[in-house]
């Protein structure tokens, strides 16, 4: 994970900016999860948070005394989370990795990673969740990507960055299956939502350029020829009232740690 660090520091206030949020229906699914921990001690982790928008999503549906930390090792990214985040919001930004959790053994209720696993080297990721779960604690694989099956722009997005920008910086992991055949965890279970948001046109470009894959995008054709063509990508695809609507699969794959 900390090898791609250098991926977001330079674009933490765009990534905030653009980056969507969370399903209500999803927070309140896996909030509902850590709820259910047998014996809960009061402590989740974020890994990977970024700047923060899940994290913020999650700590409004936990419990007041619930102790949320959010583990990120980009400073620059770290100091957006901070800056982003309300001072009596109640969540602990700190230096860390995914590869090497900042926490004690058996000392956490949940663990968590929204989009950010694919980052992750996931052997050591899950090995440190097994370590810092205590039995019955939630590992939860938080993701959105975007719905090509159902969504044209979409669609199109991927197209023109996989033709036009730089070659994909990782290959899309099957995490179903990963946590299905997880040593040391049971009880799999699968929360999907397909949700397309609705964006002015301006905002579209924002979001399709702040992902990884269009950097390359950004190189070849620089910061302004970019948003020119993500805007002629999108001009097909306006409503009558000037806004695009753009796809995305929301998921929660979750496991819980055995005894």
């Amino acid at each position: 994970m900390v090898r791609h660090r250098a991926r977001y520091e330079g674009s933490a206030a765009r990534y905030a900016q653009y980056r969507p949020s969370y399903p209500d229906q999803l927070i309140r699914h896996l909030a509902g999860l850590i709820a259910g921990v047998p014996a809960a001690i009061g402590t989740v982790l974020d890994i990977g948070a970024g700047t923060g928008i899940f994290s913020r999503q999650l700590r409004d549906a936990l419990p007041a005394e619930t102790r949320l930390i959010a583990v990120e090792p980009g400073a620059a990214t770290r100091a957006q989370a901070v800056a982003d985040t309300p001072a009596d919001t109640g969540i602990e930004y700190v230096d860390g990795a995914a590869e090497a959790v900042p926490c004690r053994d058996a000392a956490a209720d949940a663990v968590v990673a929204a989009t950010a696993a694919h980052w992750f080297d996931r052997s050591a990721f899950y090995s440190e969740a097994r370590r810092v779960l205590q039995p019955g604690g939630v590992l939860a694989i938080v993701q959105y990507v975007r719905d090509e099956e159902s969504c044209p722009l979409a669609a199109a997005v991927v197209q023109f960055t996989g033709e036009r920008g730089s070659r994909r910086a990782y290959i899309p992991p099957d995490f179903r299956a990963e946590l299905v055949e997880l040593a040391g965890f049971g009880g799999f279970e699968d929360f999907t939502l397909r949700r397309p948001i609705t964006l002015e046109i301006e905002q579209f470009v924002g979001l399709a350029l702040s992902s990884s894959h269009a950097a390359g995008v950004i190189e070849r054709f620089g910061a302004d020829g970019a948003r020119a063509a993500m805007r002629d990508l999108a001009t097909p695809h306006l409503t009558g009232d000037g806004h695009v609507r753009f796809g995305y699969r929301f998921e929660c794959l979750t496991v819980h740690r055995a005894p």
